[in-house]
């Protein structure tokens, strides 16, 4: 992507994320997680439930636009929670949750296609009816992009990383709701609009399809093209009752053929959502979001997923991994300890991130 396009503090971030592809070593991540935790007292930042077990603070957090409706946070806050996060040296990347835009203003939980109504993605394309309110939630991301400033008075450097798992069913954006097409306009036009009408220019862009990936074609379906794209991203969750070990190899599989296409693109990859999901494969037969209180089929996971990347140069090159948040007691993807509780994965966690291969905070 061209270079005038950003600032040079961003540039410094693309070029850090470039020397860890290019490391033994891989940045760890957590959604939410200086706002949102089980063990926070103070959710400005300055903890997380990483930290609060085992001393560090992760090298990448990733927020969401919920936060700037009262979803996960408010806007004001979150501008806050950005700022200390930045002084620990810690990487900011930005998903969007967005709303179905066809349904009422604040509608910010419904992701349904709302096919009676036709394709959400299309009418909020200039020339749709809807075009107005999509443009009006894009002022509300460049308002948070101009908030966002370091001691300095420079914007802070973010990792934006819209439309993801586009290639599922479960958003209005995915491929069964919203054809190729009018997917890679709407995704050109959102990253046109913020760079250009707007004079955003403190955002990396990611682009990150649901895995697994069986080949390059596919991956490369919905691809907004190069001048829309700084980071090659993967959303794979191992949430399958199969054995840990089939999990962890369609992983490099997939992780593979995402490298071999950033490096003929020349841009770095990442493994922008993983973790552990229990689903209904707890031996207490409940569904959970994430990790079993106890009773998780691979108490080593965290371990065994570093020792999967490292495996490989493939997997090896990927910059930096991110699991999702820690919501509450029964939904969380980082094992937590309090007074009275320590979950039974803390110890295989403690030892992933003190592993020399792993890079915390401060990048």
């Amino acid at each position: 992507m061209d270079s005038d396009y950003r600032e040079p503090n961003v540039t410094k971030l693309l070029e850090k994320l470039e020397d860890l592809s290019y490391s033994e070593s891989i940045a760890f991540g957590q959604q939410n997680a200086a706002h949102i935790g089980v063990t926070l007292i103070n959710r400005d930042g300055t903890s997380s439930d990483v930290y609060n077990l085992c001393g560090k603070q992760p090298a990448i957090v990733g927020i969401d636009t919920l936060s700037f409706y009262g979803y996960e946070g408010k806007f004001e806050e979150l501008v806050k929670v950005v700022k200390q996060l930045n002084k620990q040296g810690v990487v900011i990347t930005l998903s969007s949750h967005m709303p179905n835009f066809s349904l009422g203003e604040d509608d910010f939980y419904d992701y349904s296609p709302n096919i009676t109504d036709g394709q959400v993605g299309g009418r909020i394309l200039p020339g749709g009816d809807l075009h107005s309110k999509y443009v009006r939630f894009l002022n509300r991301i460049a308002e948070f992009c101009e908030e966002c400033i370091d001691v300095s008075g420079n914007r802070i450097p973010m990792i934006f990383r819209p439309f993801h798992e586009c290639n599922g069913s479960w958003f209005w954006w995915g491929a069964e709701h919203l054809n190729d097409d009018k997917f890679i306009t709407l995704y050109r036009f959102t990253i046109d609009y913020l760079r250009f009408n707007r004079g955003i220019r403190n955002l990396l862009f990611a682009y990150s399809p649901n895995g697994p990936i069986y080949d390059k074609v596919s991956y490369l379906r919905r691809y907004p093209g190069d001048d829309y794209v700084d980071i090659l991203g993967l959303d794979f969750y191992d949430d399958k009752a199969d054995s840990e070990q089939d999990f962890f190899e369609v992983l490099k599989a997939s992780l593979k053929i995402v490298y071999e296409i950033a490096e003929d693109k020349g841009k770095v990859c990442a493994l922008t959502e993983t973790g552990l999901r229990m689903m209904d494969t707890a031996p207490d037969g409940k569904y959970y979001e994430g990790l079993a209180p106890s009773g998780n089929r691979n108490k080593k996971w965290f371990t065994n997923l570093l020792d999967t990347m490292m495996e490989m140069e493939s997997s090896r090159r990927c910059c930096y991994i991110l699991t999702w948040g820690n919501f509450s007691e029964t939904q969380f993807w980082v094992p937590y300890a309090t007074s009275d509780f320590r979950h039974e994965m803390c110890d295989d966690f403690v030892e992933f991130v003190n592993d020399k291969r792993v890079v915390m905070a401060p990048m």
